[in-house]
């Protein structure tokens, strides 16, 4: 009698710590979802993005909401790969700053983290890099190459990097194989050039860096 006791407590012991133990992984799983998972109505900040483990996946802080990174196709990556390298050799060359590809974080406030395609910081803000690694203010120049996040670029984006003094902002369309290049004006991106293939794209805060735009969206070989 004394034995089944005892056999029938330790078998509720280890049926109550089983409980325990799954009702705590799942709560542990639903903290862990609830701190990366975008679409909720939880309202983010910079802090969480910076808790959050090295991706994959990346995600962006956009007016408090995370958006997740889809992966880049091919024509993305080679437009971005082109333009950054030549724009890399031109600063290197000439030692005007740093140039950065994504995925970076560019804290622009509490409310937005972005990671912009290519960014530009002259030697006059690298103060915005803090640590040796994190990028805490507005770049002088940003390249965002529009792909899945189409919209965000476009508009969200666009208007954030207006108010936080990004100098000059480039929107390279692949689908539509052309450039824009926008002059920040008192807080108001104004458009200066729209190029397209069989023409020439120029900066405006390096005014010796251009590039030509059938560079940009040459053929892809093997394609």
């Amino acid at each position: 009698m004394c034995c089944s006791l005892f056999k029938t407590n330790l078998a509720l012991c280890v049926f109550v710590k089983f409980v325990k133990t799954r009702d705590t992984m799942q709560k542990e799983h639903a903290v862990e979802k609830e701190a990366v998972a975008p679409g909720t109505t939880k309202r983010y900040i910079a802090q969480d993005i910076e808790q959050m483990p090295i991706g994959p996946p990346y995600y962006e802080l956009i007016n408090n909401r995370l958006v997740e990174e889809a992966s880049p196709e091919i024509p993305h990556q080679y437009s971005s790969m082109s333009l950054a390298t030549s724009l890399f050799a031109f600063v290197e060359e000439r030692q005007l700053g740093l140039v950065l590809e994504a995925p970076m974080d560019v804290t622009l406030d509490d409310d937005n983290v972005f990671q912009p395609d290519i960014l530009f910081i002259s030697n006059e803000r690298l103060g915005i890099i803090r640590d040796g690694r994190k990028i805490k203010g507005a770049p002088d120049l940003v390249v965002e190459i529009l792909s899945t996040n189409k919209k965000y670029d476009q508009e969200e984006k666009k208007y954030i990097y207006e108010l936080h003094d990004v100098r000059e902002f480039w929107l390279v369309d692949v689908k539509k194989k052309q450039v824009e290049v926008f002059e920040n004006v008192r807080k108001e991106f104004v458009r200066r050039q729209k190029a397209h293939v069989g023409e020439t794209v120029q900066s405006l805060i390096l005014p010796d860096f251009s590039i030509d735009v059938a560079y940009l969206f040459r053929e892809i070989p093997g394609q």
